[in-house]
């Protein structure tokens, strides 16, 4: 081989080189430009004509979402970004929809379709009072696969249910260990997926989510109303209070206190029921300790008539006699636990924090094994609850994660 051949040869593998390399390059800037769905959608503050969506991308600069009745939605309404460096939060809200219909969504970022399908939908707001609809209740979710925690098993069960529950409430320590946007993803959105695109979710603060600053964390997370941390909603003939017990000590407790017994006051004779969800317990038989913030605010529970309260905290299952102002059990109801009547000058407390871990190597007590004397049922289980409300009639199941057996049920009829 002459010279001239070598240094052909070589400069011919030169410019290979260089061909591979440039590329290597451009289709790394391709994947680097891509738009890439880094968080499911979920659904926020569903009302009577509303509800907003949102997601989570690498990148983007604008984004819509496309809604209609059919499985091939066309009406498209453009949202808002929050750009935060390494991901950009979509929301879009969606206004003037039609009570009690089904709409099919498609989401889009930079003109991407990200998602869309059967399983992205949204069912808006019945439009009779008397019309029946269902939420779920579960508290202290947010546990690592890693560690035992199985929001992943009670989201399937819930998923799987004969008809979805209209939303759901999460009653405190949404995000273990420490309510770090970093770990929501891991730990809460993923496990949590087939349920959060569908069923809109309205959780409430606990312990562990104050762990570090909400501000920074709980409130990025969430589309949530008032100021997030106490707020309130009305759904049919329901209405529903949220509170912030922060770590058993109210947040923010003089104004919190005010704002919930005006809250109280606006919603007499509008509804025919008034639930008030949050994270730490009042009195209990379980191994947490009773937190005298909450049994101060009994006297509200009985004045301004809330039928039943819902806490997490303690993970596990129990449901407490009706009690009274004074955390009294009202007698009359003592003996007929599955079938109540109007609760007269009472309410109902219901423990239900087992949606994600359970606490090991615990047993509840037995009923009337409590000194207190104040259990009417309970179950050491992983569990969701299942309230299901028809005009002034109330059906509640606590339901097993595992294999979806009714470990505890009752009605109340008005």
């Amino acid at each position: 081989m002459t010279n001239s051949q070598i240094q052909f040869f070589f400069l011919l593998l030169i410019m290979l080189f260089i061909s591979c390399k440039s590329t290597k390059t451009e289709v790394e800037h391709d994947h680097q430009s891509e738009t890439i769905l880094l968080r499911q959608p979920y659904l926020q503050n569903a009302y009577a004509d509303s509800v907003s969506i949102l997601w989570i991308t690498n990148k983007g600069e604008n984004t819509y979402v496309k809604y209609g009745k059919s499985g091939e939605p066309d009406t498209k309404v453009y949202g808002t970004v929050v750009n935060e460096g390494n991901k950009v939060r979509s929301t879009v809200t969606i206004k003037d929809i039609e009570r009690g219909a089904t709409y099919f969504y498609a989401i889009y970022t930079d003109d991407k379709l990200l998602a869309s399908g059967d399983d992205y939908f949204f069912r808006t707001e019945p439009d009779s009072d008397v019309a029946k609809f269902s939420f779920y209740a579960m508290g202290d979710i947010g546990e690592p696969l890693i560690k035992g925690g199985f929001p992943h098993i009670t989201s399937n069960q819930i998923n799987n249910l004969e008809r979805k529950p209209d939303f759901g409430i999460g009653l405190g320590d949404i995000i273990y260990p420490d309510g770090e946007s970093s770990f929501a993803d891991a730990y809460l959105f993923k496990p949590m997926e087939p349920i959060l695109k569908n069923i809109p979710f309205y959780p409430a603060l606990g312990n562990h989510d104050w762990h570090v600053d909400p501000n920074k964390n709980f409130e990025k997370e969430w589309k949530l109303p008032n100021n997030e941390h106490y707020y309130s909603f009305d759904y049919v003939n329901a209405h529903f209070i949220a509170l912030d017990t922060r770590d058993g000590v109210l947040y923010d407790a003089e104004n919190q206190v005010q704002w919930f017994e005006k809250d109280l006051i606006q919603a007499q004779a509008k509804y025919d029921w008034i639930f008030v969800y949050f994270h730490h317990n009042g009195k209990t038989c379980t191994y947490k300790r009773d937190y005298q913030s909450v049994i101060d605010l009994y006297p509200l529970f009985s004045k301004y008539n809330v039928d039943i309260v819902l806490n997490g905290h303690a993970h596990t299952y129990e449901r407490l006699h009706p009690l009274d102002a004074s955390g009294n059990v009202i007698e009359t109801y003592r003996n007929n636990i599955y079938d109540y009547p109007l609760i007269s000058n009472g309410f109902i407390q219901i423990t239900t924090g087992a949606g994600g871990k359970i606490k090991k190597n615990w047993k509840p007590y037995v009923p009337g094994a409590c000194m207190k004397n104040i259990v009417a049922a309970n179950a050491h289980r992983g569990h969701f609850s299942l309230l299901k409300i028809a005009g002034k009639r109330l059906e509640f199941q606590a339901i097993s994660s595992i294999g979806g057996e009714v470990l505890d049920a009752f009605v109340i009829s008005k």
